[in-house]
């Protein structure tokens, strides 16, 4: 075990530690760091070792853009400028195997230092709810994730508090055999690009036993390989539990991203509130398309803005998703969800969404039903409301079974419980609906 006070570092919050760290990393095996605070710039860990923050123990990043890595420094690294930040980041793996990042310590972004707290734009969330974003006034050398490993094997990340990510905290791309346990994720409840844990192109992932509270998508399911070196766009053996979820503006899990598949995952346990959205899945976002297919959810607590949305297609009126584009094999079971915001499964042309299931679920709903999608400086895109629990188009062989849907306070505003439209095979059994379901022509 490597001490970095025995390498120099001196974990007062003042002093630049990081060649003091990476010395100790470089020596190989699990690399200790005690009590304090350990101002840093990038650090790349190695096989066959780690770190282990002590109970009390801070990595905090540095505010200079200089301490990090260049953002061509390995050849899988993408800068994702449109969303105005650099490629640096603070803890880095690529092409690693048998890694780890453990303890009781924190890991702090120091997020807030790069957004212009002085020029915020103010967002309506709801009737009664505003917030300010600072997220346009970005420093242009704002750090991208915040933990970047890259085609890894055998990843353990377990225990740590991962705080105040400048962007994405925890982001996974290509890695294989990884586990994520008992880690606390907290972010920037007003901006947007603060996810959890993004796990893109990855195999044999488990996700468990988290607490996360950010600003954009808490987790994400992604398939986008352009950058990879074995160019495997598929994630695939995936399973998320026992996790309470925040997604202050965005979706508790969000499922979609890429042009490749993402597959045969499980969602179980998880109680995802206090969020604009609760599950969401989408194959094209702008340009081509993901498959998404074999997805069980089971024993979800979802209190979101808007429960659900499968979607092929992320608007209307965009050209035809690619031929063969699909989501099918999807099973929600033992499930409650409250929302104010219908909820959608919407098909495409070209696609075929299909065998979606629902066992034995209550969705409860209150709110004001049909309402604009704002989408100036009045109001907060993605707040359009249907005037039904359950919009359903052009999809096939969807069940609902044992589905109960019940409504809190002033319904007026809702018309149906359901409407169909260009649906095939859609089928109920002992569900119970109050305001019944319209079939559109």
């Amino acid at each position: 075990m490597q001490n970095v006070l025995d390498f120099g570092a001196k974990g007062d919050g003042s002093t630049l530690d990081t060649a003091a760290i990476q010395n100790a990393i470089n020596a190989g095996g699990m690399v200790y760091i005690p009590k304090g605070t350990y101002l840093t710039g990038t650090l790349y860990l190695k096989s066959n070792g780690g770190l282990y923050l002590e109970a009390g123990a801070t990595l905090r990043a540095s505010h200079n853009r200089e301490d990090y890595n260049a953002d061509d420094f390995c050849e899988q690294n993408e800068v994702f400028s449109a969303e105005l930040v650099t490629g640096a980041h603070l803890i880095v793996a690529v092409e690693q195997e048998n890694i780890f990042i453990k303890g009781e310590g924190t890991i702090d972004g120091e997020g807030r230092f790069w957004m212009n707290e002085s020029n915020r734009i103010k967002y309506q969330l709801n009737e009664n709810s505003w917030i300010e974003s600072p997220e346009y006034a970005a420093n242009p050398e704002r750090p991208g994730q915040m933990i970047f490993l890259c085609e890894c094997k055998n990843v353990m990340v377990s225990g740590v508090h991962i705080v105040n990510g400048p962007y994405w905290h925890l982001f996974l791309h290509g890695c294989e055999d990884v586990i994520v346990k008992g880690v606390t994720i907290r972010g920037d409840k007003t901006r947007w690009t603060n996810d959890g844990i993004d796990i893109d192109c990855c195999s044999r992932v488990t996700v468990s036993d988290c607490l996360i509270e950010v600003g954009d998508d808490a987790i994400t399911l992604r398939a986008n390989g352009k950058a990879l070196k074995k160019k495997e766009a598929v994630c695939e053996h995936v399973t998320i539990t026992n996790c309470v979820l925040t997604a202050y503006m965005d979706y508790g899990v969000r499922i979609g991203v890429g042009y490749g598949a993402i597959r045969n995952c499980t969602l179980s346990n998880l109680i995802i509130h206090n969020s604009h959205a609760g599950i969401g899945m989408t194959a094209r976002f702008i340009s081509g398309g993901t498959n998404i297919e074999n997805i069980i959810l089971n024993s979800l607590q979802i209190f979101a803005h808007r429960p659900l949305e499968l979607r092929l297609s992320a608007a209307d009126g965009m050209p035809p998703v690619p031929a063969s584009t699909h989501i099918r094999g999807v099973h929600f079971s033992n499930s409650l969800m409250k929302g104010d915001l219908s909820s959608c499964i919407l098909g495409y042309e070209n696609g075929d969404l299909s065998d979606i299931v629902f066992s034995n679920m209550d969705i409860i709903y209150s709110g004001c039903g049909a309402r604009p999608c704002a989408i100036d400086e009045r109001g907060f895109y993605g707040y359009d409301s249907k005037d039904m629990a359950f919009e359903i188009r052009k999809a096939k062989e969807i069940t609902f079974k044992d589905v109960r849907i019940s409504w809190e306070g002033d319904a007026a505003g809702w018309h149906y419980d359901m409407t169909l439209e260009q649906t095939e095979k859609v089928t109920f059994d002992r569900c119970t609906f109050l305001k019944g379901i319209k079939e559109m022509e």
